[in-house]
C-alpha cells in the first residue's frame, strides 16, 4: 500500500504542496491558498474530465443502442442460454460488459485527488488555529453552531448542496441509474467530510463549485462557447499579473511572475489569432509507431536521472551520513523511495495520460517529454551550479543564486535545445533519437549502479563497528567527570563556529563578558583548511598534522595519521593520570560517524557518540514535535533532484532558503538540536568528583554546523520565531547557532562557578574552520578568508576578569600546546617522539584549499596539495598582503 501511495497519490501531494506555497507567497492568506489549490487542481484535471465525459457519452450511446435487444434477450432467455446469447450479441457489436466501467471513469479519477487532498490538508499543521471569515479554525470542523449539543458543520452541508446542484445540471436527460450514482456519491462525500478539517471541506466545496460551472459550460448550446472559455483564461492571467504588481511590488520574484503571466497572456492571444497558420505547422508532426518508444525512453531517462543517478551521487559522497537514521539503517532505502516517487511523477502519471489521449495528442506528448529530458540532462551536467556542500537536512552552504549572465546563457541553451528537438521531430529522426536516449540512459544507469555498490560497501563497513543505541532515555545521566580538588582540562570543538560573529554576540549580550571571566578571545586565528576532514587533524594533533607535515610522512596512510591526531591528547593525558572522556571524534577511521574503536587500547579513556542521542528526550521534555530526519530526506531528495534539472532561474524559488517548497518550516531544526541538546544538558552530563584525580573532556559539537533561526535574545529553539535579535547579523541563521552555542556554554560556566569547578578548569573553545559564505572579511582574494578563520577562546587555570581580546597570530593547531602547557612537562607526540610546540608559526604556514568530499583522496598517503591554488599565510590573516600563493612563495624563497 505504501508503494501504491508513493506512485499514485504522492505525485498529486507534491503538486498540492507546491501550489499551496505559491498561493501563500501571492496572497498571504491561508484560506485563499486552500481555494487556490482547489481551483488549480480542477483546472489541471480538465483534460481528464474531458476524456471521462467523452468515454461516458460513448458508453451511454452504446448502451442506448444495445438496450432494446438486450432487454428482449433477457426477457426471452434464462440462465446459461441467456448468458451465451448476450455474449454473442455484445461480441457482434464489438462490446464487452466491462466497458460499462467507462461510465464511472469521471468518478474514479476523483478518488486519487481526494485521497491526496485528504492526506495533505489533514496533516498540514499550519492550518491549526487559522481563521478565514466565518471559519474559526481551518484545522478543525467549522462547528458554526450546535443543536442540542450536536455541532452543525455548515461547510460540508454547503459542499453537498453545491454538489447536488451540479448533479441536477449534469444528470438532465440521463438514466435513473446514473442519477442515483451521482447523488449517492454526493452523500458519501458528506459523510466522509462532515467531521473533517474546515480546510478540506472548503477545498472540496470549491472543487464542486468549479465542477458545477464546468457542467453549466458543457450544457451551453452556443457554437463558439470556447471563445468564452479562452476569454476567461486570459482575464484570469491578467488578473493574477495585476495582483502581483499591485500587492507585491517590492518582491522581485512576484514581479517576474507577473511579467510571466503577461507574456503567457500575450502569447496565448497571438496563438489564438494565428491558429490556422499554427495548425499548418503542427500538422507536420505526424504520429507513428516510433512516437511511443521516444516517449517511453524520454520519461525513463528522466526517471534514471532524478530517481537513481542524482540520489546515488549525493548519498555516495557520504554514505555513512545517511546510515542508521531513525527506523532506517541502510541508506539505499532512500534511493529506492526516491526512485518510486520519481517513477510516479514522471513515468506512471505521464504514461496514463499518454494512453488516454488520441494519436494526435500523443505525438505532442512524445515531443514534449523528449525536449524536457534533453533540457534536464543539460541542466544537470552543464549547469550544475556551485552551491557548496549540502547537509543531510538539504541545506546548501550557498543559496542557488546566479548572475543575470548565467541565467541568460542557461535560458538561451534551453531555447536552442527545444528548437533542436522540434527540428529533429519534423525531420522524422525518431529512431536516432531513441538510440541517443538509450546511450545516455545506459551511461547513467552504469554510474548509478557503481554508486549503489559503493554506498552498500561503505554501509557494510560501518556495520562492523557501529551499534545503534536505543535513543529512548528516561533521564540524562553524567558521562564525564570534573574534579573539585584537582585539575580539569576541557577542549570543545564547535564545528564551523564563526569567529567574526563573536564581537557582535558579546555586544548584543554584554553580560556574557562577565560570565566568560578569564577567557581570551583570539580573532587572528586560522585553520589549515576550510573543511573538517583536514581542518580537524591539526586541531587535535598540533602542527605535525598540518598539510605539509602530513605529506612528509608518506609511509603512513592519511587515515592512520588522522587517527593519531585524534588520539594524541587522550593518550598523553591518560598516561599522566587524567580520567579522559571523548565525544564524537570527527572522521575517526575515516568514518562520518566516528569509529570509537580507536580508543579500545586506552582503558582510561571513555568515548561516546552524543550527537542526536538526546534530541528526542529534549523535544519531549520541551513539548516540541519535529519531523524525523529520515522523513526530511525522503521528502527533500525528490526536490533536490528536481532542482538540479531545473533552469537556474527557478532553482532558488524552489529551494526557499532550505525549506524546499514545504509548508512546514521547522524540520531543519532537528539537526541543530542534535548538537544543541548536548550543550544544553552539560550540567546534567557533568559528574562532580572529590577524588584526587585529574579530569579531561575532549568534546566535538555540531550546534554551530547545523544552522537554524532561534528565538532571541536567549537563542533557544522555538517553532515560532518572534525575535531575531538586534545584531547586524540577526537575519543569518549561522549567527543564531553560534550565539546559541556561546550562551549554552555560558550557562554551563555558571554551573561550574556555582560548584567551585571553574577556577581549577582550563577551557579551550575552538573550531575546525569557518563558514563558506563571506560575512565580514572582504578582499579580492580568490577565496573567503572567513572560511579559514578559526574560532578560538581560551581560559587558563585561575584566570579571572572580563573577557579580553588578543590579536596574536594563532592557529587551531595551537590547541594541544595550550591544553598541555604547564600540565605535562615537555609533552611529546607519542607517535613521532617530537616535542609539541608552536615554533612552526615562526615561518609562514601552508593553507590548503583542497576540498574534502568525505572520502579518502586518490593517494591514500598524501593530501592532494596544489601550489597554484593553495596559500601561505603569516602574522595577520585579515591583511591581503599576508596571503601568498604557494607557487609564488617558493619562487620568492
Amino acid at each position: 500500500m505504501n508503494i501504491l501511495y508513493t506512485i499514485i497519490i504522492y505525485p498529486i501531494v507534491i503538486i498540492l504542496e507546491f501550489t499551496f506555497i505559491l498561493a501563500q507567497k501571492l496572497f498571504k492568506e491561508t484560506g485563499l491558498s486552500v481555494i487556490f489549490i482547489s481551483l488549480s487542481v480542477s483546472i489541471l484535471c480538465l483534460p481528464l474530465y474531458a476524456i471521462a465525459e467523452k468515454w461516458q457519452q460513448i458508453e451511454r450511446d452504446i448502451s442506448k443502442k444495445l438496450k432494446p435487444k438486450a432487454d428482449m434477450i433477457k426477457k426471452v432467455f434464462k440462465g446459461d442460454e441467456q448468458y451465451m446469447i448476450l455474449t454473442t450479441y455484445y461480441r457482434q457489436n464489438q462490446y464487452h460488459p466491462i466497458y460499462a466501467l467507462r461510465g464511472s471513469f469521471g468518478l474514479l479519477i476523483q478518488v486519487p485527488f481526494f485521497i491526496a487532498a485528504y492526506s495533505f490538508l489533514t496533516n498540514l499543521k499550519i492550518l491549526d488555529n487559522i481563521s478565514f471569515y466565518f471559519i474559526k479554525d481551518l484545522g478543525a470542523p467549522d462547528a458554526l453552531f450546535s443543536i442540542n449539543g450536536f455541532p452543525v458543520n455548515i461547510l460540508p452541508i454547503i459542499m453537498t448542496l453545491v454538489n447536488c446542484i451540479s448533479c441536477l445540471i449534469y444528470a438532465k436527460g440521463l438514466p435513473l441509474k446514473d442519477k442515483i450514482q451521482l447523488y449517492g456519491m454526493a452523500f458519501i462525500f458528506l459523510i466522509l467530510l462532515y467531521n473533517s478539517p474546515s480546510a478540506l471541506a472548503l477545498y472540496w466545496t470549491m472543487n464542486n463549485i468549479f465542477s458545477c460551472l464546468k457542467n453549466i459550460y458543457y450544457k451551453i448550446n452556443y457554437r463558439k462557447k470556447h471563445h468564452i472559455l479562452f476569454g476567461i483564461a486570459i482575464f484570469s492571467l491578467i488578473f493574477l499579473a495585476s495582483f502581483c504588481l499591485i500587492k507585491l511590488t517590492l518582491n522581485t520574484r512576484a514581479r517576474l511572475l507577473a511579467i510571466s503571466f503577461f507574456v503567457v497572456s500575450i502569447f496565448s492571444v497571438m496563438c489564438y489569432i494565428f491558429r490556422n497558420k499554427i495548425k499548418v505547422i503542427i500538422n507536420k508532426f505526424t504520429y507513428d509507431k516510433s512516437s511511443l518508444p521516444v516517449f517511453l525512453l524520454s520519461v525513463f531517462l528522466i526517471w534514471t536521472l532524478f530517481g537513481l543517478f542524482l540520489p546515488s551521487q549525493l548519498i555516495a559522497s557520504s554514505p555513512q551520513e545517511f546510515s542508521f537514521l531513525d527506523n532506517y539503517t541502510n541508506p539505499l532505502i532512500f534511493i529506492f523511495i526516491t526512485a518510486l516517487q520519481v517513477f510516479g511523477f514522471f513515468v506512471s502519471w505521464p504514461v496514463c495520460f499518454y494512453f488516454l489521449f488520441s494519436n494526435n495528442v500523443k505525438k505532442y506528448f512524445s515531443l514534449f517529454f523528449f525536449a524536457i529530458s534533453i533540457c534536464i540532462l543539460f541542466n544537470v551536467f552543464l549547469f550544475p551550479g556551485n552551491y557548496g556542500l549540502i547537509s543531510i537536512d538539504f541545506i546548501f552552504d550557498n543559496s542557488p543564486v546566479h548572475s543575470n549572465t548565467e541565467y541568460t546563457i542557461n535560458l538561451l541553451v534551453i531555447c536552442v535545445l527545444i528548437i533542436a528537438s522540434v527540428i529533429l521531430n519534423i525531420l522524422k529522426t525518431r529512431k536516432y533519437i531513441s538510440v541517443i536516449i538509450c546511450i545516455c540512459m545506459a551511461s547513467l544507469l552504469s554510474i548509478s549502479f557503481i554508486n549503489i555498490y559503493k554506498i552498500n560497501s561503505s554501509f557494510k563497513h560501518l556495520k562492523t563497528y557501529y551499534v545503534k543505541e536505543e535513543k529512548t532515555i528516561e533521564e540524562v545521566t553524567p558521562i564525564f567527570k570534573l574534579s573539585k580538588n584537582e585539575k580539569n582540562i576541557v577542549v570543545i570543538m564547535l564545528d564551523r563556529a564563526i569567529s567574526v560573529f563573536v564581537p557582535y554576540i558579546f555586544d548584543e549580550s554584554p553580560e556574557l563578558r562577565g560570565v566568560y571571566s578569564g577567557f581570551v578571545f583570539y580573532p587572528n586565528t586560522f585553520s589549515f583548511n576550510g573543511y573538517t576532514q583536514i581542518g580537524s587533524s591539526p586541531l587535535f594533533g598540533g602542527y605535525e598534522y598540518a598539510p605539509l607535515e602530513m605529506n612528509k610522512r608518506d609511509n603512513i596512510s592519511l587515515v592512520e595519521k588522522h587517527n593519531e591526531a585524534l588520539l594524541l591528547l587522550p593518550h598523553i593525558l591518560s598516561e599522566n593520570n587524567f580520567s579522559v572522556c571523548v565525544t564524537d571524534p570527527p572522521y575517526a577511521n575515516d568514518n562520518w560517524i566516528g569509529d570509537l574503536n580507536i580508543y579500545d587500547n586506552y582503558p582510561a579513556v571513555k568515548s561516546y557518540i552524543t550527537d542526536g542521542y538526546y534530541t528526542d528526550f529534549w523535544l519531549k521534555e520541551n513539548g516540541i514535535h519535529l519531523t524525523e530526519t529520515s522523513s526530511v530526506i525522503i521528502r527533500n531528495m525528490f526536490w533536490y533532484s528536481f532542482l538540479k534539472g531545473l533552469p537556474q532561474i527557478f532553482r532558488n524559488p524552489i529551494y526557499m532558503h532550505g525549506y524546499w517548497c514545504s509548508p512546514e518550516v521547522n524540520y531543519n531544526l532537528r539537526l541543530t538540536l542534535n548538537g544543541y541538546c548536548v550543550l544544553d544538558y552539560l550540567p546534567l552530563l557533568t559528574e562532580i568528583t572529590e577524588d584526587n584525580i585529574n579530569c579531561a573532556l575532549i568534546m566535538v559539537n555540531n550546534t554551530t554546523h547545523k544552522n537554524y533561526f532561534l528565538q532571541a535574545p536567549d537563542y533557544s529553539p522555538s517553532l515560532n520565531i518572534t525575535n531575531y535579535g538586534n545584531s547586524r547579523f540577526s537575519r543569518e541563521p549561522e549567527y543564531h547557532t553560534t550565539a546559541a552555542a556561546i550562551k549554552r556554554l555560558a550557562d554551563w560556566f555558571e554551573f561550574l562557578k556555582k560548584e567551585n569547578l571553574y577556577d581549577n578548569t582550563r577551557i579551550i573553545l575552538v573550531s575546525d574552520h569557518g563558514p563558506e559564505p563571506n560575512f565580514v572579511t572582504k578582499t579580492d582574494l580568490p577565496f573567503n578568508i572567513d572560511q579559514f578563520n578559526a574560532f578560538l577562546m581560551a581560559k587558563d587555570f585561575g584566570a579571572s576578569g572580563e573577557l579580553t581580546t588578543d590579536m596574536k597570530f594563532m592557529s587551531n593547531a595551537d590547541v594541544p600546546y595550550l591544553a598541555l602547557e604547564n600540565v605535562v612537562d615537555n609533552p611529546k607526540n607519542p607517535f613521532t617522539g617530537n616535542l609539541i610546540t608552536t615554533d612552526a608559526k615562526n615561518e609562514p604556514l601552508y593553507i590548503t584549499m583542497w576540498r574534502s568530499t568525505h572520502s579518502t583522496p586518490p593517494d591514500r598517503y598524501k593530501l592532494g596539495l596544489d601550489p597554484k591554488h593553495d596559500y601561505y599565510v603569516h602574522d595577520n590573516i585579515f591583511k591581503k598582503e599576508n596571503w601568498i600563493r604557494a607557487d609564488r612563495y617558493k619562487e620568492e624563497e
